[in-house]
């Protein structure tokens, strides 16, 4: 490795520590600042109705995230960096404004103010959304699993604290995230944020984003309106237990994340479906334990729960960056309308459960159990509908995304094709191994086989070992240096 190829990787490596802390301080604000373990962290008192929904739809950044999507100069590269401060001062005003106001204030007051707060944080969860975009498959699902780490450990130590404290760190970290996003975003003037193909290509994958985008918002909107619906409906009713719910919430997070690490690991699929598979019985399973008296099953349920809600909406945020990278034309409609409609759900879900409780008796066991069966019999009929859809839709698997033309691109892929045949011929490699050399040496990355043989990225890194050493070579350059020198001779 030569001096400049280390520099362009110490540089990766720095934007993707930045890209993880600021995402995951961002997400731990809002979980910090309005934490879903309370009543008073959900709804607000003496508020009306009409006020309630307006605020609600502010604070979980629904109306302002749309906003940023309407406005795609505010990611304009030079734009950017004036975007970066003004989000941050909104962000800090607002919720220095909600500190400072009672909640006896006017309602246009505490919309405001949870308007501008919105707009803050929407922002920069959108920014960093872009911003993984830029890292490749396997580098956004390892992100994913330390973000989610990183937000327990925040979630527990902050809401752990005494209330000065937790004021001071929630004060904090929108400077923290805008020092981040200024570091990642402004130092590098020739990586631009909003990547956009070009001609032809570009009309095709626009051609696609508008047929894929609606069942996506759709499909990820309603599944987290199911999953803050069932933890409304253990969490409201269970305002306290043995074990403080800010530490089982936190803890929740962190064993999320080494779940999602298995799932990535020995999944063949890490799609929306794959996801509700394990999921869903895990949120089922905390959900019978709803009307238990006994102290212990009510800990196991709230951690369950926990575990369910911070995984489900962290896949779904990995699959929304998914296929804006598939996507060549405007990565900002996926990753904009894509975290809108996580955030619609999250409002949903609990103002649903609002509803719910006021018309009917939501303490029935027997009820409790439809109203899970009916959803997520629905939501994975739903899934497996857009799933289909965007398997049809997307004929090019953008993991690696190529500039070659078409007739370029299955030269080379005859070429490579035909080199695996020689090299398997030679040293016996199996037919599974002639598949995946022949990926390799297209430069594809793990999870793009994965994807495209449907086998774990476990499988593909034993039959990977397998080729190197029947091979004689210590990694993919190694490789690709072999069948340059085979293919010579």
């Amino acid at each position: 490795m030569n001096e400049k190829e280390g520099r362009r990787g110490m540089r990766d490596y720095r934007n993707s520590a930045l890209r993880v802390l600021g995402m995951a301080l961002t997400l731990a604000w809002a979980f910090c600042a309005a934490p879903p373990i309370s009543a008073n962290g959900t709804f607000w008192e003496g508020v009306s109705a009409g006020a309630q929904i307006l605020i609600r739809l502010s604070a979980v950044g629904l109306i302002p995230c749309i906003v940023c999507i309407l406005a795609p100069r505010l990611f304009d590269r030079k734009m950017l960096m004036w975007s970066i401060l003004g989000a941050a001062v909104l962000w800090l005003a607002g919720w220095l404004g909600n500190m400072g106001v009672s909640a006896s204030a006017p309602a246009p007051l505490l919309v405001i103010l949870t308007f501008v707060n919105g707009t803050g944080t929407s922002f920069f969860l959108v920014f960093w959304g872009l911003a993984l975009c830029r890292g490749d498959a396997e580098r956004i699902e390892r992100d994913f699993v330390l973000i989610l780490v990183l937000v327990g450990l925040i979630v527990m130590v902050a809401l752990g604290s005494p209330k000065a404290i937790l004021d001071g760190v929630l004060a904090a970290i929108p400077v923290a995230v805008a020092a981040s996003a200024l570091m990642d975003g402004v130092v590098l003037p020739n990586d631009s944020l909003i990547r956009k193909g070009d001609g032809e290509v570009r009309g095709e994958c626009e051609e696609a984003a508008r047929v894929t985008l609606t069942p996506l918002v759709l499909s990820v909107a309603f599944s987290i309106t199911i999953v803050s619906f069932v933890w409304c409906m253990f969490s409201l009713r269970h305002q306290e237990l043995m074990v403080s719910k800010a530490l089982l919430f936190g803890l929740g997070f962190m064993i999320s994340g080494l779940a999602i690490w298995l799932f990535v690991k020995y999944s063949p699929s890490v799609g929306f479906v794959a996801a509700a598979r394990w999921v869903l019985p895990v949120m089922a399973c905390g959900l019978l334990f709803n009307g238990s008296e006994i102290p212990e099953l009510l800990v196991a349920a709230c951690l369950m729960l926990s575990v369910a809600h911070a995984a489900f909406e962290m896949i779904l945020r990995m699959q929304v960056i998914s296929f804006a990278r598939k996507n060549q034309g405007d990565e900002l409609l996926y990753v904009g309308w894509g975290f809108a409609a996580i955030m619609a759900g999250a409002f949903l879900g609990p103002s649903i459960y609002m509803v719910v409780t006021m018309t009917v008796a939501i303490d029935s066991l027997h009820l409790t159990l439809v109203v899970l069966a009916v959803l997520v019999g629905a939501s994975s009929l739903l899934l497996l509908d857009v799933e289909t859809r965007l398997g049809r839709s997307h004929s090019l698997n953008s993991y690696e995304k190529t500039s070659l033309s078409a007739n370029d691109e299955i030269a080379a892929t005859a070429g490579t094709a035909e080199a695996a045949q020689d090299i398997t011929e030679r040293y016996g490699l199996t037919n599974r191994e002639c598949e995946i050399l022949g990926m390799l040496l297209q430069g594809r990355s793990r999870p793009y086989i994965r994807d495209t043989l449907y086998v774990s990225i476990s499988t593909v890194d034993t039959h990977v070992r397998h080729i190197y050493a029947k091979l004689g070579v210590h990694n993919k350059q190694e490789l690709i240096d072999l069948a340059q020198q085979l293919g010579e001779t």
